[in-house]
């Protein structure tokens, strides 16, 4: 980390110029990409070119190179490290409960408390901006995000430890009276929805039943691929029963005993190669399935690569040897309840790998669906997420201590989030032209 701690007043925590020595986004991305499946590559692009907010959902590495120029609090706890709006969302506890929290942590890793703020605020601006909402009411909202994270530390702070520890949104509350009334309206949509969101779901989707009653993945390349039409030098000299036992042992061996008793009452039945989400696209993700003895007991379980976090200093080895343990262990620390499969793993190619249940009652909002006001509601609740998340790592009363009672923070958040927006749409801009535009 290079950049400066940061003592208040504010001003240098939200200043935010363009270094002459930045790193340039797109070289960034070409280094990213040499590792990554050629033939995927074009789909991430395109999921990048769809908008400036797609494009700052796939960048989050270009994010945390700037972030390392600037000052920072020195209030250090576990990261997100991708905290954007649509790393939030729902999903099931072990309990069947709908649950709501932060979802995506592949960039997990320790770091300034307010590096996740700022990309979450920034993310806000930019879907903002292209509603077209002027820029004093961005503006406005971006501090009300911020404001309701720094409210929300300084309630967690006031409570015993066990409190803090256990503490989430009620969404039965919010349901009846948070927020807008169109806000209100559209999240008892999304959890109507989500709860429909099981395996079985997804099974009837991407699965079918061949000629001899047995389920299979549909394939469907480039985004689902069954693990027997890849090519060799992807899956080896294996069988896809193999590849699935061999991954089976290394993942278990991460889960806990209750949970590699109930895996034992699975078959295995297939394997394929999955596309997923913006960043990802490109890396060795996949999803498994397995059968039990009854039509409803089935079981699919995603695998996605784990790669360095892109918070990790280049010339630190970091604090895990496997990448996939760093994903599940900040995980598990910064969320209340976690998924009751998640896991890591080590293919037999070597790739450091996370596990967890696909589709259990997931779900999140629709953006396009939400006006200026619902944005906003939304923003906070993903605000309080990521606060209490942060106070399970450093038990919220260095930030709040930190932070005070000085509205100067949300304004300086808020100030960065707006400078930040406008080298996103310039470096959108570069990547349209340079990456999409087909030469004459």
């Amino acid at each position: 980390m290079q950049s400066t701690v940061q003592n208040q007043p504010w001003d240098a925590l939200g200043h935010w110029v363009e270094p002459s020595d930045r790193r340039c986004p797109l070289g960034i991305l070409k280094e990213q990409e040499r590792t990554r499946i050629p033939w995927l590559l074009p789909i991430r692009h395109e999921r990048m070119g769809a908008g400036v907010f797609e494009f700052f959902r796939g960048g989050a590495a270009f994010m945390a190179s700037d972030l390392d120029y600037g000052a920072h609090s020195g209030v250090v706890v576990q990261l997100c490290g991708d905290a954007h709006l649509l790393n939030f969302g729902f999903y099931a506890s072990p309990e069947r409960t709908l649950l709501f929290d932060i979802v995506d942590f592949d960039e997990t890793y320790p770091g300034p408390f307010e590096w996740d703020l700022k990309r979450l605020l920034t993310s806000l601006v930019l879907v903002l901006q292209d509603r077209g909402v002027a820029q004093e009411h961005c503006e406005q909202a971006a501090i009300a995000v911020a404001r309701h994270y720094r409210s929300t530390i300084e309630w967690l702070a006031g409570l015993p430890l066990m409190q803090m520890w256990g503490a989430r949104i009620n969404l039965e509350k919010v349901l009846k009276g948070s927020g807008s009334r169109s806000f209100r309206r559209h999240l008892r949509d999304v959890t109507a929805a989500a709860r429909e969101r099981d395996t079985l779901h997804a099974a009837e989707r991407l699965c079918h039943r061949n000629s001899e009653g047995r389920l299979l993945f549909n394939h469907q390349p480039p985004i689902l691929q069954r693990f027997d039409a890849l090519p060799e030098e992807m899956r080896g000299s294996l069988s896809a029963d193999q590849w699935s036992r061999d991954m089976m042992e290394s993942y278990q061996a991460s889960t806990p005993s209750h949970i590699q008793q109930l895996l034992g009452y699975f078959q295995w039945s297939d394997w394929a190669l999955k596309a997923v989400g913006v960043a990802s696209v490109g890396t060795r993700c996949s999803i498994g399935l397995w059968v039990g003895p009854h039509d409803e007991d089935v079981l699919i379980l995603q695998c996605k690569q784990a790669l360095p976090s892109v918070l990790q200093p280049t010339d630190s080895p970091g604090a895990w040897d496997h990448q996939g343990q760093r994903v599940v262990e900040g995980q598990r620390l910064m969320q209340t309840h976690s998924d009751p499969f998640l896991g890591w793993a080590t293919s037999p190619k070597g790739d450091d790998l996370i596990w967890r249940h696909f589709r259990d009652w997931k779900g999140s909002v629709k953006l396009a669906a939400l006006g200026r006001r619902g944005i906003t509601d939304y923003g906070r609740l993903c605000a309080w997420v990521l606060a209490k998340a942060h106070a399970r790592s450093s038990k919220a009363s260095p930030i709040a201590a930190w932070i005070g009672a000085d509205p100067g923070f949300e304004q300086a958040m808020a100030t960065f989030a707006l400078r930040y927006s406008e080298t996103v749409v310039r470096d959108f801009r570069r990547f349209s032209r340079e990456w999409l535009t087909p030469p004459t």
